[in-house]
């Protein structure tokens, strides 16, 4: 097992299972937290559940710092503290044979040290907290519905074949613990774009038309709803153009059966980005 703290400087380092960074212990990686609210009427039998939601991630690393002199002690031990500063945003990463996964995370607390008379070996704990708890694929995952198929291009051989519209279906497999948001990249022309998950028959719809030039970009994550349009590289706020009835959906554990639908106009590209999400490593 390896694990990698990287802070918003690019500062990293890796604690494993061998010097000078030896890692000892780590706590708070499973075992997560279902915080469960209930009501119990009068004579009631036991109660009833009226809210959950799971909470935050408090993970702990214990390592031994080594060094053969004082001096190499000292220096590690100060890389320890710009690394783990309580200022700085961070991420961790978990490393152990084919599995990687990442979570964002802050220092609850500095990197301590015990065994302050000892200069060779020095023990040091380092706590960490993860407002979102879910661990994350080390890498998003695009998934792009194919809108145009075939075409020719210079030089073509003869016969050639004009472009096809493709399928405007795909089917997404959700592989994390829970359901897990989105976000969908539009790339015009279109008219009232629209995205549609089949599984739990919900949708989102902008109703506006979009040129070859612009690009509508869909995120639907908790605390970060949204949807702007993008022209020239420049973005615009677009939420006043969705549909009433739309719906930001995560995609469910299991299959998803994705479609896009426009009124008129075939869009060049429709991609949807996601990561998929973990209760522990």
């Amino acid at each position: 097992m390896k694990l990698t703290y990287i802070n918003e400087k690019g500062l990293s380092l890796d604690i494993s299972y061998s010097p000078p960074y030896f890692l000892q212990a780590l706590s708070g990686e499973d075992g997560l937290k279902n915080n469960i609210s209930t009501n119990r009427a009068h004579n009631q039998d036991g109660e009833t559940v009226i809210n959950e939601n799971l909470g935050s991630r408090h993970i702990d690393i214990t390592g031994v710092l080594q060094g053969d002199t004082k001096k190499e002690i000292l220096g590690r031990k100060d890389f320890l503290y710009r690394l783990f500063n309580p200022k700085l945003d961070g991420q961790l990463i978990y490393s152990e044979e084919d599995t990687v996964k990442i979570i964002k995370c802050k220092v609850e607390e500095a990197p301590k040290f015990s065994n302050r008379n000892v200069w060779r070996n020095k023990n040091f704990i380092v706590s960490l907290f993860c407002p979102d708890p879910y661990w994350l694929d080390e890498y998003e995952t695009g998934k792009q519905i194919r809108t145009w198929i075939g075409g020719w291009k210079f030089k073509f051989k003869l016969p050639f074949r004009f472009k096809q519209k493709g399928e405007t279906k795909v089917n997404i497999f959700n592989s994390g613990h829970v359901e897990t948001p989105i976000e969908v990249i539009f790339k015009g022309p279109a008219v009232n774009p629209c995205i549609i998950n089949h599984t739990t028959g919900e949708f989102i719809k902008i109703n506006r038309e979009l040129t070859s030039d612009d690009t509508l970009i869909i995120t639907t994550s908790y605390g970060n709803k949204k949807v702007v349009m993008e022209k020239n590289g420049i973005r615009t706020n677009a939420s006043k153009y969705i549909d009433l009835d739309s719906t930001f959906f995560s995609l469910e554990v299991g299959d998803n059966l994705i479609e896009y639908t426009t009124e008129s106009l075939e869009p060049q590209s429709v991609e949807i980005r996601y990561r998929n999400r973990y209760l522990g490593v």
